[in-house]
């Protein structure tokens, strides 16, 4: 791309963005501590910010600056990332729902301590969190989720064992809490140098 063509894309997309988000120029401004001048020169085509400022309004608008100064519809990929964080969180509380059922059923047969249904499904909700956070999100949106993993797996040793010292999970799971998402994080970063 020339600049031309990165300055016409990147002002349409601001446009665009800026209006979805219900801001004049004044009020998207105010929002990324530019003056209305300032955007009303992006938006122009008179003026392309610099790489910093790029950055910050990818950022502010949920998006990459790739997205941002490319031809593709900006507005579409700020929906997709919405629709993204739906769909997780629609996944993961489906495991809910399924607990629901087991627990109706389990209920109806008279089948003491049918209340644990809901606790298996903390960690299968997580893990489900964790698979999609791993596709769609950052490092630590994965993270939180292998935390939320660990300490619900401990409720769950907790609640079926019959475990006097639980306060020996209660450490092994502060433990793991702090190492697991440091190994992931070592693990994945040292398959992207091995990629390049």
């Amino acid at each position: 791309m020339t600049e031309i063509e990165i300055k016409h894309n990147f002002a349409k997309n601001v446009r665009e963005l800026r209006s979805a988000k219900g801001l004049n120029q004044i009020q998207f401004g105010e929002k990324i501590h530019y003056s209305s001048k300032a955007i009303s020169k992006w938006e122009n085509e008179d003026v392309l910010p610099d790489v910093v400022t790029l950055n910050m309004v990818a950022e502010f608008f949920d998006i990459t600056v790739d997205d941002l100064i490319s031809n593709r519809d900006a507005l579409k990929v700020s929906h997709k990332k919405k629709n993204r964080v739906l769909i997780t969180a629609s996944s993961s509380l489906l495991s809910f729902f399924v607990a629901a059922i087991v627990f109706l059923i389990l209920y109806l047969c008279n089948v003491p301590y049918a209340w644990r249904s809901f606790v298996v499904a903390l960690p299968c909700s997580a893990v489900t969190f964790i698979v999609l956070a791993s596709l769609w999100f950052k490092r630590y949106v994965r993270n939180i989720g292998i935390v939320i993993l660990i300490w619900s797996s401990a409720l769950v040793a907790m609640v079926f064992m019959d475990f006097e010292y639980f306060w020996i999970l209660i450490i092994a799971a502060s433990i793991l809490s702090i190492i697991a998402p440091l190994f992931f994080n070592i693990k994945f970063s040292s398959r992207k140098k091995e990629e390049k």
